[in-house]
């Protein structure tokens, strides 16, 4: 967790003139380590008055990391093991920590347009329970989420939506993995319980070093992720033993559906 605050904050400092790393390299960083606390990260970035009474040009980079964050699951995109959204369909996850006293933090993703060259606009809404500060992006992409083009947002102390600048480093696309990489980290089907209901999953678990990552993937749920958990283990943990990880993070499904539609009049 302090390795991702440490990165936002010093995007932060950067681009107030008084820090010396890059402000895309200190975006990276933020969106690399995210996957040890992206439930923390994501409460505590929101939270901070900072981030939303900055400069136009922190705001841009700011939202390409939320932006990342609601598009990257750790990086990749299991695009080939699940069903893509449908116009007007939507999920939304709870993002939960071991850590008792943090909050649950809501992500919302909608599919709100496929138009007929391919791009898309998508809607991102985070919530940060502590506070109840909502954050709402409105975004078009390139077909398969390859570049993001546009982005208006409205952020809690904004009386209206703004449009925000886009350049094409602002937005980095989830590396897409190979079918039989997905089959080859498959280990079977089981039903597990969400707020969002019960579900036959498929449970996929990649693991490098003292990390893993598990998906369940149902074809009932748009974009098929009905829980993904990230976590970094203890040396005497074993690939069955789930209480001895460290740094865990959980999302879980709460609701999806369709209707959605524009809340910043794209």
């Amino acid at each position: 967790m302090k390795n991702v605050r440490t990165a936002v904050l010093c995007l932060t400092v950067t681009l107030a003139g008084c820090g010396t790393m890059d402000p895309m390299s200190a975006l990276n960083s933020a969106t690399s380590s995210a996957g040890s606390a992206a439930g923390r990260v994501i409460g505590e970035a929101i939270g901070e008055a900072v981030v939303r009474r900055y400069t136009p040009q922190f705001t841009q980079f700011y939202t390409g990391y939320l932006m990342q964050m609601a598009f990257n699951s750790q990086g990749y995109a299991l695009t080939n093991g699940t069903r893509s959204y449908q116009p007007g369909e939507y999920t939304e996850w709870a993002v939960v920590s071991r850590d008792d006293d943090v909050p649950e933090n809501t992500m919302r993703r909608a599919l709100l347009r496929r138009m007929d060259n391919g791009q898309e606009w998508w809607q991102v809404v985070y919530q940060d329970n502590a506070s109840d500060d909502v954050i709402i992006m409105e975004a078009l992409f390139s077909e398969n989420q390859e570049q993001m083009l546009r982005l208006r947002t409205q952020f809690p102390d904004d009386a209206e939506p703004q449009e925000v600048p886009v350049d094409q480093h602002n937005y980095f696309p989830p590396r897409v993995l190979t079918q039989e990489s997905i089959d080859g980290a498959t280990e079977g089907q089981e039903t597990i319980r969400v707020p969002a209901g019960s579900f036959l999953a498929t449970r996929v678990r990649f693991g490098t070093g003292g990390a893993q990552e598990i998906w369940w993937l149902s074809d009932q749920v748009p974009g098929g992720v009905v829980q993904h958990q990230v976590s970094s283990t203890n040396a005497d943990t074993t690939a069955e033993d789930t209480e001895g990880m460290a740094d865990a993070y959980t999302m879980q499904l709460q609701r999806y559906g369709s209707g959605a539609t524009s809340r910043l009049g794209i």
